[in-house]
């Protein structure tokens, strides 16, 4: 905390951020509040310190500058007065004012000033509504009906044996993995399944299922990147990506896709490869479907579904079930936490499968490590090198000798290893897409109660080609508090705790891009990959089709009321006469790019391209960098362009085909 304060140059900090928490989240003062969630507020839950621990955790010094001028800015009597005409600082306003200041941040015409309120409210949001308030609950949970965590199971599987690393430490090995997730998961089990020793690096914690305690708070904080609060530069999407021994497969939603045979075409025309194509791809995707038990027996509709299911049969549009990589699922109440672990060990992650299967042939496994560099030799990679967090606090060198480096690191971290092993490809970080995806909200006059249900059983592809194989997926996920709590739209106080409150009535269709035009990974001087990404013209276009149609599909359901998840946010009734016409025509007034709309991207793609052409690719083939010998990536950075689905599967068939080549070529 010292050092953010440093950071901030402010003694005030705790005073600004206990106006904006009053502010943002104050007590109010209804005549029904049963349970007290409209008296309750932001500072009186301790909110205040828990922003300030999230910034502090900010890995990213340069963002926790950006916040640290935000907050100066927000309590500038001189900024106040060129933008509001009140020479007030924030904190000596009384709460009308610091409402208007607010709001005028909000809808301001700089991207700056948006980006810096919509950060505000996300932090204070989260912060607020993911914890609980008193013992296990929470006034906004009991308002809506929202049960919080549920009791643990009584029984729960064994965690993965992980080695002790201590002290400065040398290990010796055929292969040494960079990453357990889709990608470094499968390489790690195939290659001990061939009989090569392995070292499995792992920059997160080891999943225990007994700390799956479905605290939203909590489980953002351990098993998301970052503590789940990466961003991009602009401020305008969060990332989402998992963390911790089998990487984004303990946390994702167990949608289990296939690349579709289009997309397939379209990378082998773009990389100059044949292998997407290939019996011998198509074989991979078959392998890792089968060692998933990827199937359609547990994708029984919940309410959110069949809502989404009912409104695409009503309007006549596609809609089928989603294959899912899980065996002997409950389907119940439970299932709706799956984005925070499975407790009951049916989610048949890379944890469960591909390092199970490298732990019964010999290999080891290392948490808590962050992977510095590449050790390079002669033209070949010849190990890696990282520190490692002790179990008490300390850090320690870990320094790993391999014949074979696997980077898996994930399509952000990936980029900035290779950035940061010194080398130069141009293509390291381009390309990259991010399948933003966004949503529609619906209100109904039943109880959905959109936590609940397997985690995602149906989907449509209505508007998944819009004629350039490029368009919206329409999906829907789980609803809790953090996700609502922070994108919805702010209006005011009062307005946005009523939007909470009626949380059990509400469900969405979510809109997952297929994103056409590229951002880009950028790794600075001190290390650190940072995310370039705005939404181009073209995939705006095709997103406002989606947002059309996906309004349709709420209304042919039974919505009475449609609202979008902009600043702010575009209501519509929709038994009023032209309803559809006004919520676009609205929707287009407010925008969609540049924090005017919410979106949150779930998968990271294509930022170190395969490819023949090393003036246009970064690895070849193989899965091996044009540049370094015996250095290989398998995850999704590897992806041509973006996938358009789901992309664990394609991430896996990746691995696998890596895999079998350094196998073959050992």
């Amino acid at each position: 905390m010292e050092s953010y304060q440093e950071t901030l140059h402010l003694s005030s900090v705790t005073k600004i951020l206990e106006a904006v928490c009053d502010t943002l989240i104050p007590s109010i003062q209804a005549e029904d509040d049963p349970h007290g969630f409209f008296a309750d507020s932001a500072r009186a839950a301790g909110t205040v310190a828990r922003v300030e621990q999230l910034i502090a955790d900010i890995p990213d010094p340069k963002d926790r500058a950006k916040l640290a001028l935000l907050l100066r800015a927000l309590d500038s009597p001189f900024a106040n007065l060129l933008f509001t005409g009140r020479f007030q600082s924030f904190t000596a306003m009384d709460p009308e004012a610091r409402e208007a200041v607010l709001l005028g941040w909000a809808h301001s015409g700089l991207q700056l000033r948006r980006a810096g309120f919509q950060a505000l409210k996300r932090l204070v949001n989260v912060c607020y509504y993911a914890f609980p308030r008193d013992g296990n609950g929470h006034p906004a949970w009991r308002a809506a009906g929202y049960p919080g965590p549920l009791p643990m199971p009584g029984t729960l599987p064994a965690p993965l044996r992980v080695e002790t690393i201590d002290r400065d430490t040398t290990l010796d090995c055929d292969v040494v993995v960079v990453g357990s997730g889709a990608g470094g998961g499968v390489v790690a089990g195939l290659l001990a399944q061939a009989g090569k020793s392995v070292v499995v690096l792992e920059k997160g914690e080891n999943p225990d299922p007994s700390r799956f305690t479905q605290v939203e708070g909590e489980m953002l904080g351990e098993y998301y990147l970052d503590h789940g609060l990466l961003m991009t530069q602009s401020g305008s999407m969060p990332i989402l990506a998992g963390t911790g021994l089998g990487g984004g497969t303990i946390i994702n939603y167990t949608t289990s896709f296939p690349l579709p045979e289009r997309v397939r075409a379209e990378w082998d025309a773009r990389s100059g490869l044949s292998l997407f194509s290939s019996p011998r791809f198509v074989e991979s995707l078959a392998r890792v479907s089968a060692r998933l038990d990827v199937n359609t027996r547990y994708s029984t509709p919940g309410v959110r579904d069949q809502i989404l299911e009912r409104g695409c049969r009503a309007m006549g549009w596609h809609v089928d079930p989603i294959p899912r990589n899980v065996t002997n699922c409950l389907q119940g109440t439970e299932c709706g936490y799956c984005g925070y672990g499975c407790r009951h060990g049916a989610k048949n992650s890379t944890a469960a499968t591909y390092l199970t299967d490298a732990a019964g042939c010999g290999a080891r496994f290392v948490v808590r490590c962050d992977v510095e560099r590449v050790l390079k030799e002669n033209g070949r990679a010849t190990g890696a090198v990282g520190q490692v967090r002790t179990a008490d606090g300390r850090t320690v060198t870990l320094t790993v000798r391999a014949r074979v480096v696997v980077a898996a690191c994930g399509s952000v971290k990936t980029p900035g290893l290779l950035a940061r092993s010194g080398l130069t490809n141009p293509g390291i970080g381009r390309g990259l897409r991010l399948h933003p995806a966004t949503a529609l909200v619906g209100v109904f006059k039943e109880r959905v109660e959109p936590w609940t249900g397997a985690i995602q059983t149906r989907y449509s592809d209505q508007f998944s080609d819009q004629g350039d194989g490029y368009g919206t997926k329409f999906e829907t996920v789980p609803i809790h508090f953090a996700m609502p709590a922070s994108a919805f739209g702010w209006e005011g106080p009062a307005a946005h705790k009523a939007t909470l409150a009626r949380l059990s009535h509400s469900s969405i269709v979510g809109l997952l891009l297929r994103d056409r035009d590229a951002g880009r990974v950028a790794t600075g001087r001190d290390g650190i990959p940072r995310v370039h990404y705005d939404l181009s013209i073209h995939d705006v276009r095709h997103l406002r089709s989606g947002l059309r149609g996906a309004a349709e599909v709420l209304a042919a359901a039974g919505a009475t009321e449609i609202f979008s998840i902009q600043q702010p946010p575009v209501r519509v009734t929709t038994g009023e006469s032209g309803w559809l016409d006004r919520l676009c025509d609205a929707m287009d007034g407010r925008g969609y790019t540049k924090c005017r709309m919410s979106y949150i991207s779930f998968h990271q793609m294509a930022s170190c391209a395969m490819g023949s052409d090393p003036a246009r690719s970064v690895i070849g083939e193989t899965g091996e960098t044009h540049e370094l010998k015996s250095l290989y990536v398998a995850d999704a950075s590897a992806f041509v362009t973006s996938s358009g689905v789901n992309p664990m599967i394609t991430i896996m068939a990746i691995a696998d085909h890596v895999a079998r080549g350094i196998v073959e070529a050992w």
